[in-house]
């Protein structure tokens, strides 16, 4: 498969993927930030249709970040041959960051982190819960500037002028 093959069977579709999360992400959370339960009340308290905002931020959460470490990253190494086919995800992270693709790779895996705290439920510690929630929505401006910046690096280096698009559907 050559350069183009991959850009448009790997690539393309990874983007148009990650920008759907990270808009849909984008907003529940403008909705979430605004939510009293998250700046000072218990989680009981919330609304159903606060539920069902929390729900969509904590799922686009993990399904960019994912995206974004399964799909979008390989593509672009692969792309780039910077891609170590049985080398630990760790160093390819390492290798990602010190290209110039990620920001920071402790970011990167603080986002990871924050993404399996929400994942799981504790109904017997909403204190838990409530906690991991705000931290989440404090933390998404990082994921997506993460996001935004693999975007453009792939914009960047690896689409021609007439291919370039923002990746938005």
């Amino acid at each position: 498969m050559n350069k183009q093959e991959r850009i448009e069977f790997k690539l393309r579709p990874a983007l148009q993927e990650c920008w759907l999360h990270q808009t849909r992400l984008h907003a529940a959370w403008q909705e979430a930030i605004n939510f009293s339960a998250i700046k000072d009340i218990a989680i009981h308290e919330l609304n159903d249709a606060e539920v069902r905002t929390l729900d969509q931020l904590v799922f686009r959460f993990g399904k960019l970040q994912d995206a974004i470490g399964s799909r979008l990253l390989p593509a672009i190494l692969q792309i780039l041959q910077e891609w170590q086919e049985h080398e630990a995800f760790l160093d390819k992270l390492n290798r990602a960051e010190k290209i110039g693709l990620l920001p920071s790779v402790d970011k990167w895996l603080l986002l990871r982190e924050l993404r399996n705290q929400t994942a799981h439920e504790y109904p017997e510690h909403p204190e838990v819960v409530i906690a991991n929630l705000r931290h989440l929505v404090t933390h998404v401006p990082m994921l997506e500037q993460s996001f935004l910046h693999l975007a453009g690096a792939a914009n960047a280096r690896i689409l021609t002028p007439n291919q370039q698009d923002n990746g938005s559907p």
